[in-house]
């Protein structure tokens, strides 16, 4: 598994002050800079803080508090390791090169123990990758591993495995026109009526120069890791979700086609692509899958084979916006 790996971070100006982040629909407020992620002009603008962050530093590798049972735990293959102790009111989650998080439920505050010298926008990537969704998971949210856009039907997530396309298939969207929901981590709740709402994840999608240039976009502004921003819009407030497409690369000459799946594909789908399904752990899984079976009844989702061919995206865009131009059905089979 790959750490966070769809998520790109810009260049950062070591004189960003501490400042207050739009993100997930809501404010974080943070004590010291994270490079990379939308600030939120000082000033009261009606929006409540998501969650309040502070950071001190402390010698030593990071480790959970003494006596702490671990619960879960990831280790990814580029070395970082994760581990939770769901401890009630106060989980903590260890990274293994960016501190220990400790999150205070009733007070909705994190206070993060850094190691020294420890890179900012590491922790920015783990905020948003890990600590953050674990929070919003525990507030009732399903995180899912996912690029998002936003249709005249409502939402559209593409889930799939890296490198398959997801994010490219989001900006080519946002070529046409669309606003941009998320990229990495699609925030999923039940709304009334029997549908899901998708809330805006307000982080930056950005690919590589080669892929930036392929799909149309230019590529003059790429940061030190050779990404570059899409332009758009965003989208800035919840919406319905109107399918889940679940990817997968087709011959250059396919024919760009759907398949819904079943409500039992649909929740292990879910399950699976799941942004922190792992690092719930074990004890956790019957909840999660419950959870998951309660969300695929209010979900359309497809099996989608996309030609692996850069230059048939925009037909491509053309067939999901087709198939999205009018509110989805209530309900689908079992």
């Amino acid at each position: 598994m790959a750490r966070v790996p769809d998520v790109k971070t810009p260049a950062f100006a070591a004189d960003q002050a501490a400042t207050r982040i739009r993100i997930f629909g809501g404010v974080l407020e943070t004590d010291r800079p994270l490079p990379g992620l939308p600030v939120v002009p000082m000033m009261d603008d009606g929006q409540s803080p998501l969650w309040a962050l502070t950071t001190s530093d402390r010698d030593g590798a990071p480790v959970h508090s003494e006596g702490v049972a671990v619960t879960g735990r990831i280790v990814y293959s580029s070395g970082p390791a994760v581990s939770l102790a769901d401890r009630g009111d106060a989980p903590e989650v260890v990274i293994s090169d960016t501190g220990r998080f400790t999150m205070q439920t009733a007070t909705r505050s994190i206070q993060h123990i850094a190691p020294p010298g420890v890179d900012r926008a590491a922790v920015a990537l783990d905020l948003i990758g890990v600590v953050l969704p674990y929070a919003l998971h525990r507030d009732g949210a399903w995180c899912l591993h996912a690029s998002a856009v936003q249709v005249p039907a409502g939402v559209i997530a593409f889930i799939a495995p890296r490198g398959v396309g997801k994010s490219t298939l989001a900006a080519a969207c946002a070529q046409a026109g669309c606003a941009l929901v998320a990229d990495d981590v699609v925030v999923m709740r039940a709304a009334p009526g029997g549908r899901l709402s998708v809330t805006p994840s307000g982080v930056p999608l950005r690919l590589h120069e080669h892929t930036a240039r392929a799909v149309g976009i230019a590529a003059d502004d790429a940061d030190g890791w050779g990404k570059v921003r899409v332009p758009g819009a965003f989208a800035t407030q919840a919406l319905p979700l109107a399918a889940v497409y679940v990817l997968s690369p087709a011959p250059a000459d396919a024919t760009c086609a759907r398949v819904e799946r079943s409500r039992r594909a649909a929740a292990l789908a879910l399950l699976t692509n799941g942004k922190i399904t792992e690092l719930l752990g074990g004890h956790a899984a019957g909840d999660a899958l419950e959870r998951c079976v309660v969300l695929a009844a209010m979900t359309h989702m497809y099996d989608l084979a996309v030609p692996r061919d850069l230059s048939r995206l925009p037909s491509v865009v053309q067939t999901l916006l087709a198939w999205h131009d009018a509110p989805s059905p209530a309900s689908n089979s079992a």
